[in-house]
Formats: C-alpha cells, sequence, structure tokens
C-alpha cells in the first residue's frame, strides 16, 4: 500500500509539474512583451538621464533586476542560455557600478584617479570581452525568434 501510495504522489507531481510548463510558443510570446516592456522602460528612463555621462552606468542596477524578472521558463534553449549569459554580464556591470559614488562631482574625482581608472577600465574589459559574444549570441537567437528591443539592453535601438 505505501509503494503504491508513493508510486501515485509521483506521477501525480510529474502530472502537475508538465500542466504548469509553458510550451515555446506561450513562452516566447510572454518573452517577447516582457523585452518590449523592458525596452520601453529603457527609453523613458534615458528620459531623466540628462547631461549625466555615467547615469546609464548607475541605471543597470535597476535593469539587471528587470531582467532577473522576465521567465525563462519553455524559451528555445539557444535563447535561454544568451540571454541567461547576458544576464551574468550586465549582473558584473551593475555590481562594478555600484562601487562608483552617486554624485557626479566624486564619481569625476574617482576616475580621475589613475589607480582608478586603471582598475575600473580593467575590470570593464574583461566584462566586455565576455559581453560582446554573448550580445552576438543573444541578438542571433532573437532575429531567429522574431524578438525585437534585446539590442537596447547594450545601449543599442
Amino acid at each position: 500500500m505505501k509503494k503504491l501510495l508513493i508510486a501515485l504522489l509521483v506521477a501525480a507531481s510529474l502530472l502537475v509539474s508538465r500542466s504548469f510548463a509553458r510550451d515555446e510558443k506561450t513562452a516566447l510570446e510572454e518573452f517577447k512583451k516582457d523585452v518590449a516592456a523592458m525596452k520601453a522602460w529603457a527609453d523613458e528612463k534615458e528620459k531623466t538621464f540628462g547631461a549625466d555621462p555615467l547615469a546609464k552606468l548607475h541605471a543597470i542596477g535597476e535593469m539587471v533586476e528587470k531582467i532577473k524578472g522576465i521567465n525563462t521558463d519553455g524559451l528555445p534553449a539557444d535563447l535561454k542560455d544568451a540571454w541567461t549569459a547576458v544576464l551574468g554580464n550586465f549582473t558584473q556591470v551593475a555590481t562594478l557600478a555600484a562601487t562608483l559614488p552617486n554624485d557626479p562631482a566624486e564619481v569625476q574625482k574617482k576616475l580621475t584617479d589613475p589607480e582608478t581608472q586603471k582598475a575600473f577600465g580593467t575590470q570593464m574589459m574583461t566584462i566586455q570581452k565576455e559581453m560582446v559574444p554573448n550580445m552576438a549570441k543573444l541578438k542571433a537567437a532573437a532575429d531567429k525568434y522574431g524578438i525585437e528591443g534585446l539590442g537596447k539592453m547594450g545601449g543599442g535601438k
């Protein structure tokens, strides 16, 4: 009786988990909507930057949180893997950006320091070396599935 109960529970959990899984078409449609919403948010956010040249860098942490909120369950592996890789890169940039002060004068002072310039620049270049091919993979997957707006993540359109 105990084995039968366990078998029924396992079977029920498999049925329930499959019923909650999103099919690829649904996942892609929802992903497209989420990306469009993120692009609209980015467009609005840019309007608030004004003359601050580092505003984009400071906003990246907020963008990362929005990216993390986008559901990737059910997406094709090439798109999901590229999305996850780019999210990792942007998380690295956000972590680095968080080390900068919010006051523009303090940022300017800090970034004119040769030691800071070297360390910050080296870290950004390391991230960029990984991000460029990851963004290319994401763009290729986005093009394949007809998803627009992902270029906004890398500062594009």
